[in-house]
This record gives C-alpha cells, sequence and structure tokens, in this order.
C-alpha cells in the first residue's frame, strides 16, 4: 500500500516538474524571439471585398515568419480581396490589389458585357486590348426602325474606338500561327465604356430582336 503511494505522489511530483520545465523553456524561448502585431481578419473575407479598418485586430507573430504578409492596417485600407482570406491569419500581400489594378480598365469607365457571333467580329479574332468600333446594319426590305428615327440608314456608327478588356469563348487553332498555336474564337467581349456609349450599346442589343444587325471591326490605329 505504502508503495503504491509512493509510486502516485512520484509520478505527480514528476508532473509538476515537467510542467514548470515546459513553461520556463517557453519563456525562455519567447524572450529570444522578437515579435511583430500584424493585423489579421476579425473574419473571413470574401473576394472583390474593399478592405476598411475595422475587419481587422492586431496579432503577435515571430518576425521571423512575416515576409510577405501586410504589416500595417495603412497597407489595407482602401484595397481589395483577390480571393477569400482567412480569419485570424496574416494576410499575404498577394491576396489584394486596389480596386484600378485587379480591374484592368480605367476606374472612370463602366464595363458591360456583350454576346457577339464569330462572323461579326473578324472571324471571332478579336482579342483583349484591341479598340473595336460597332454598328448596326440593316438589311434591305427589313421592317425594323431604330427607335426615334424615322429614315434608315442601312450602315450606322453605334459606339467606336471601345477598348476590349477580357474576350472569352472558345479555343481555336490559328491558321496564321507558324506554331500552330491557339487564339480564343470570341462569344462575349468585356468592353470599358463611357455612359453615352453604354447607352448606345445597349440600346442595340434590345433593338437586335426587331431585325437590326451587329457587327464589330477594328477600330483604325491613329497616329
Amino acid at each position: 500500500m505504502g508503495r503504491r503511494i509512493f509510486e502516485a505522489v512520484a509520478g505527480i511530483i514528476l508532473l509538476v516538474v515537467a510542467f514548470v520545465a515546459a513553461y520556463f523553456f517557453q519563456q525562455a524561448y519567447k524572450s529570444g524571439v522578437e515579435y511583430r502585431a500584424l493585423p489579421v481578419p476579425l473574419e473571413d473575407i470574401l473576394p472583390y471585398t474593399v478592405l476598411s479598418e475595422e475587419m481587422f485586430e492586431l496579432k503577435d507573430f515571430p518576425s521571423a515568419l512575416i515576409g510577405g504578409y501586410a504589416g500595417a492596417l495603412s497597407q489595407l485600407t482602401g484595397r481589395m480581396s483577390t480571393s477569400r482570406i482567412p480569419a485570424g491569419l496574416p494576410i499575404p500581400l498577394v491576396l489584394i490589389s486596389s480596386p484600378e489594378e485587379y480591374r484592368l480598365a480605367d476606374p472612370s469607365l463602366e464595363v458591360l458585357s456583350i454576346p457577339v457571333s464569330a462572323p461579326s467580329t473578324i472571324g471571332g479574332q478579336v482579342r483583349e486590348g484591341d479598340n473595336i468600333n460597332i454598328y448596326r446594319l440593316i438589311t434591305p426590305g427589313s421592317l425594323f426602325v431604330p427607335l426615334g428615327k424615322s429614315v434608315l440608314d442601312p450602315v450606322t456608327l453605334v459606339a467606336e474606338k471601345i477598348p476590349v478588356v477580357m474576350v472569352l469563348g472558345d479555343a481555336a487553332r490559328s491558321s496564321a500561327s507558324s506554331a500552330g498555336g491557339q487564339v480564343v474564337s470570341a462569344k462575349i467581349l468585356i468592353l470599358a465604356v463611357t455612359p453615352a456609349q453604354r447607352d448606345a450599346i445597349l440600346n442595340l442589343m434590345a433593338e437586335l430582336n426587331g431585325g437590326a444587325i451587329m457587327w464589330i471591326t477594328l477600330a483604325p490605329i491613329t497616329r
């Protein structure tokens, strides 16, 4: 009986010694490691969210582990998340951007998409960075009359020098490429437009159901 009591007491003493040793080891480690406060999200931040100071709190992390992360609230305020940012963790700089940089278009312009067909878009070979002109065509004998007009013009320039922000479509082989590379056969064009251009293009899209035809050309390069 006395042996069991001795073993139990010895076990408790060993546990206390181990706990104390671990505590002093941890304190010694902390005293030799430099820490720095980094902003972390209070909760998960969804993509395309404009960041503000109240979304974050400061938490200490070892200085050796903070490379590539936001180190101050000033680096975050007014920026935008480009991917999901998890709560409670340092924020990688690659996951934030200024809204202007991420948008890929002049911030003063509105961005819209229009569906297109290959024959009316230079065989579908419109590319990002091109400037395009958009025309309305009226075929002979058509009963379509543009809104507010009594004279039927067979060809009307609707909007000109529209920058193409992005092209969505199917991959297709380019016959002009000696390397047999692939290009995108456009089905949807993402465009950056002024308010006046937006209204003109959207009116044309509505007129397509009435018999009008949309045709797209590459705008001439002026020097």
